[in-house]
């Protein structure tokens, strides 16, 4: 067996990930500010309803880069040469086993009232970045407890039952005066932009 060979080109991912999805902080000047360009999705595409950012998910042969793009441009309606991709943040590792890129971009010229409904966006919304700046989200935790298989092999293991099992703690991110409601990985993902924001302003 040659490691050296298997492992020269291979490309590392999160141990576990079955799904790959990109998303976009898409930025618009509108009345001279900044604004952040959300979608509420479609009634019969998963997560009805639901306020999320442009994306979807990555493609085979296709790069995080490119999927978030592509998707912008299909959900926003727009040429896919009007998306300027000005940077990358971090990028979230679900509990459903996938991994979330985050994508900063800017459009121009962008007119909301231009936009067409579809089957994976009712409509556009924005909000103006120096909302999140002035408005920070409220964090909610849940514990997610393990719930083993009746047939959980206990004795194969040190202290059986009583082994001390990790629990994972999950931080539910709102903010609770938007409307519609931007909650949820959405929210998160604001939050963050907003704090590495906050990091360049205050250098």
């Amino acid at each position: 067996m040659n490691i050296e060979r298997i492992f020269q080109n291979y490309n590392p991912k999160p141990i576990g990930m079955e799904k790959e999805y990109s998303v976009i902080i898409l930025i618009a000047k509108i009345n001279g500010k900044d604004h952040i360009i959300f979608e509420k999705r479609g009634r019969k595409i998963s997560q009805p309803g639901e306020v999320s950012l442009p994306g979807g998910k990555v493609e085979v042969g296709e790069t995080p880069l490119l999927a978030a793009k592509r998707e912008a441009s299909e959900e926003l309606g727009i040429n896919i040469k009007r998306i300027n991709v000005v940077g990358e943040m971090d990028y979230l590792y679900d509990l459903n086993h996938s991994i979330i890129w985050v994508f900063i971009g800017e459009v121009e010229n962008f007119n909301i009232d231009n936009f067409k409904s579809n089957k994976e966006v009712e409509y556009l919304f924005t909000y103006p970045i120096d909302y999140f700046l002035k408005n920070k989200p409220k964090v909610y935790s849940s514990s997610l407890k393990n719930n083993f298989e009746k047939d959980f092999p206990f004795e194969l293991i040190p202290n059986g039952k009583n082994y001390r099992f990790s629990e994972v703690n999950n931080d539910i991110f709102f903010y609770e005066n938007t409307k519609p409601l931007i909650w949820g990985l959405t929210a998160k993902i604001i939050s963050k932009f907003i704090e590495i924001c906050e990091g360049e302003i205050n250098e």
